[in-house]
């Protein structure tokens, strides 16, 4: 097979890489655009602010920790599950055994 000629090449390794990059550069900007970065919980932050305390651990170490009441947090986060709730136990399946025999 015979290859193109030398110019064609040359264009080819300029032009090719050069439009890569800036497509890839307008797919970049239309996806921030599109796509905005999650919000980092300043408003979550906020509503929690006053619930915050700090603890100090058998170690040493100190954690912060938010104390809310069931009724606190239902307001804050919205509906929560109910842990208190047993779940339906899960219909029991019976084996059958496999005879050969015939009766």
């Amino acid at each position: 097979m015979r290859l193109p000629r030398k110019a064609i090449l040359i264009r080819l390794c300029i032009y090719v890489p050069l439009l890569t990059y800036l497509s890839w550069r307008a797919f970049d900007h239309w996806w921030a655009q599109h796509h905005p970065p999650p919000d980092d919980g300043s408003e979550l932050d906020r509503k929690l602010a006053p619930h915050k305390r700090m603890i100090v651990l058998p170690d040493g170490t100190q954690q912060e920790i938010v104390e809310l009441t069931p009724e606190q947090a239902e307001a804050i986060l919205g509906p929560l599950p109910r842990l208190d709730e047993p779940e339906p136990p899960a219909a029991a399946k019976v084996p059958v055994p496999l005879t050969t025999e015939p009766h």
